[in-house]
């Protein structure tokens, strides 16, 4: 910025095309009409207003006054407006009274933002210089993800590696191919197949495991299908929590599932070898999850961002095989994290205070808790053998009580409820609390599954771990981000080198990768270049009725990104979701377990890889073009944009009051809202209208037909009717919905 051009503001230099001291003096007019106890009288706010004027600049004190009262004012207007609320919005009294603070708080805000990210970009440049290529992305997500010194000092000089050709994460001579939607669980249960025929076959092979969530029984069994065959498998799993994600409040339903899982292997025949990831001694936080997704058999890796647990199948996602030297290396990661796990405490797993303080909780269990925790104790069955499952308490509780269990023991609630709210919660009902008995038995079962992770005889196989040869394959390169920094560093370097486009099917969509998105995109439009950027956010609602992709969806809609909710038919009751943690450009694709939040980032233990789209790499540009082609089909077919902000201005259109602007941004949290509630009962009358299709003998001699070459039933379901029907006659039948005529309604018209 040029230095003519600059406004001071509390030390920090901002354009002054957008600030000067005319504009504080109209803040400082509207700072003194605010009214809460402390505040400044009007003549001090025009003495704060004649000092910028005369300084030309905005001191630190006179900074900190602005924004002493922006404090005092959250907590009173927070009151007005949930009174207002419980009116439907409708007392005009309250209204008023929100007006002074609107006024007030609204421009400030703006001001916040301006001040964060100018100050964002002081800081990478005192670190990197003001040529330092992608200064604008790293300010921006640096702006939001407000890194620590020591990890933004991390950030930039891996950047600077890179830029230099001097990243020891770069691994040439790979043969990549990609595999998207359903063709990810596909592949993870051919390549077992592959590893089962080549035992049979007296070619044993090695098979590495390593997931977050690894509870299919398809899955498990086929794991312990290869190792009684003759194959070495080697599995490194979550171990799960006993803390609370917020609050003193455990939903666990999948804990015991976890553990069961951890014994079935422990008893498969067979050289087979079983590993818990110490998250809190490693990671330091008992909450932090050991997220990783890859599978190896023989020399491949397969690396993506799909677990392994029921379900997981029909999501949507992304991966590649990888064969050559960044299979070797993702192998030799895994080895690490193997012995990492050899030698540890159950303190060390789970945290001192989480093992001690975990009968003080209230623990919520649902229909797979009770069923896992009963049959894990008692046994648990085969691997392979999947869950019981139960549509009545009678019926549960005879199972029970044949495995020595007694339900009345188990939950906590009284007698004349505990009929109705068990059957409740087995047929998709809210979950129930448990008795300190269970919770007993769920540390009992917890230190059950730990004992046989620590026998002498799976300490032994887990230290014998052998890598793929890791001879070159093929001609593309891949990077693997396995640390913290490596992960933010791939992830800004895939935003920054592009040049045609950016792709993003998220689960996560967080602001400091908005943020990065929307500074790329602006870049790129104000050098002249065509650029196309679309973003697709999982709509994933809160028990609230909100996203965690609510505050990412507003910064891209604000900086002028088209970004979509995801809008995928179901099955039945169960959702489907992108789950992706991709990134795909002109350049290259970034991919694996890692979700686009700090946790993802920073914190989880994660694993993604980048596949490079160099031009002299036809197999790769092969690559990249079916990796487009996927993106598109979501977009064109499975995706709805309703922009939150055109919405918000279509409800507030007869709105004339003098904090409109205010009133608009305000109304844009229920905009969001009642996007995500019409896509809720779209995805609902797809799951009863697939249903339907699904009984008819022609689907199901399609769907059988692909769940052999290794598709997952939703999946299946859903490409077999879309195959049988057309695509003409498939999406007009959805679009048909009463749900989807409500959803193009609501959209407001450019």
């Amino acid at each position: 910025m040029n230095p003519n051009s600059s406004f001071n503001v509390g030390g920090t230099p901002l354009d002054r095309n957008k600030y000067n001291a005319d504009r504080f003096a109209k803040l400082a007019d509207i700072a003194a009409r605010v009214p809460v106890e402390g505040n400044k009288s009007a003549d001090e706010w025009h003495e704060v207003a004649d000092r910028i004027k005369k300084n030309d600049n905005v001191s630190k004190e006179d900074l900190a006054a602005f924004q002493e009262l922006n404090k005092a004012a959250k907590p009173e207007m927070t009151r007005i407006r949930k009174e207002l609320a419980a009116t439907g919005f409708k007392d005009e009294k309250l209204k008023a009274q929100m007006v002074p603070f609107n006024l007030f708080m609204g421009p400030f805000g703006r001001l916040t933002e301006s001040l964060r990210l100018a100050n964002a970009r002081v800081a990478v440049e005192a670190l990197a210089g003001a040529s330092f290529g992608p200064l604008s992305v790293v300010a921006a997500y640096h702006a939001y993800a407000n890194l620590a010194q020591a990890p933004l000092q991390d950030l930039v000089s891996g950047i600077q590696k890179v830029e230099a050709g001097k990243a020891e994460n770069y691994y040439p001579g790979n043969a990549v191919q990609e595999f998207h939607h359903e063709q990810v669980w596909q592949k993870m249960n051919q390549m077992l197949d592959a590893g089962l025929e080549s035992a049979k076959a007296g070619k044993p092979v090695e098979i590495n495991a390593q997931y977050y969530e690894l509870t299919s029984p398809d899955f498990v069994s086929k794991l312990a299908q290869n190792a009684a065959a003759g194959n070495k498998v080697r599995i490194n799993v979550d171990p799960g929590r006993l803390v609370a994600y917020k609050g003193n409040t455990i939903e666990m339903d999948d804990y015991p599932d976890k553990m069961r899982t951890i014994l079935q292997f422990s008893q498969a025949k067979g050289d087979i070898g079983i590993s818990t990831y110490p998250v809190t001694k490693i990671l330091g936080d008992p909450n932090d999850l050991m997220h990783r997704k890859g599978l190896r058999v023989g020399d491949e890796f397969f690396l993506s961002g799909m677990n392994a647990n029921s379900g997981s199948g029909e999501n949507i996602d992304a991966g590649y095989s990888i064969q050559g030297p960044a299979a070797r290396q993702l192998v030799h990661n895994f080895a690490r994290d193997v012995k990492d796990s050899q030698g540890h405490t159950d303190e060390d797993v789970y945290g001192e205070k989480a093992i001690s303080t975990f009968k003080e909780k209230t623990v919520l269990f649902g229909a797979r808790g009770i069923v896992s925790l009963i049959d894990a104790l008692s046994g648990p069955s085969p691997a392979g053998t999947p869950l019981e499952k139960f549509k009545d308490f009678k019926s549960l509780n005879e199972w029970a009580k044949d495995k020595g269990f007694d339900l009345r023991q188990m939950f906590d609630c009284p007698a004349a409820q505990l009929d109705p709210l068990v059957t409740a919660a087995l047929t998709g009902g809210p979950p129930v609390p448990v008795t300190d008995f269970t919770k007993d038995k769920i540390l009992e079962l917890s230190q059950k599954a730990m004992n046989v992770t620590r026998t002498p005889e799976n300490v032994s196989r887990l230290n014998d771990i052998s890598l793929p040869k890791g001879d070159p394959q093929g001609n593309t390169v891949v990077s693997l981000a396995d640390q913290p920094t490596e992960r933010e560093t791939e992830l800004i370097m895939a935003i920054q080198k592009a040049e045609k486009f950016i792709f993003v099917p998220a689960f996560v969509m967080t602001k400091p990768i908005a943020a990065a998105l929307v500074a790329k995109n602006n870049e790129m439009k104000e050098a002249g270049k065509e650029f196309d950027v679309r973003v697709i956010a999982d709509p994933g609602i809160y028990p609230d009725g909100g996203t965690p992709n609510e505050d990412g969806v507003r910064m891209l809609e604000d900086g002028g990104v088209p970004v979509r909710w995801a809008l995928l038919p179901r099955c039945g009751e169960h959702d489907r979701k992108i789950h992706a943690k991709e990134l795909l450009t002109d350049k290259s694709e970034f991919f694996g377990s890692t979700n686009f939040s700090k946790k993802g980032l920073r914190e989880n233990w994660e694993h993604s890889g980048v596949v490079h789209f160099d031009d002299g790499d036809a197999h790769a540009q092969e690559e990249l073009k079916g990796a487009r082609a996927h993106f598109e089909d979501l977009w064109e077919h499975f995706s709805y944009e309703c922009n939150s902000l055109k919405l918000a201005g279509l409800w507030k259109k007869n709105y004339t009051g003098p904090d409109k602007l205010e009133q608009i941004e305000d109304a844009r949290f229920g905009a969001i809202r009642k996007v995500l509630k019409g896509v809720e009962k779209y995805e609902e009358e797809t799951g009863s209208w697939m249903l339907q299709q699904m009984q008819k003998p022609e689907i199901q001699t399609l769907m059988h037909q692909m769940i052999a070459t290794g598709i997952d039933e939703m999946s299946a379901a859903h490409l077999a009717v879309r195959k049988n029907m057309g695509d003409e006659a498939y999406f007009g039948a959805l679009q048909g919905l009463p749900s989807y005529g409500e959803l193009k309604r609501l959209a407001p018209r450019s």
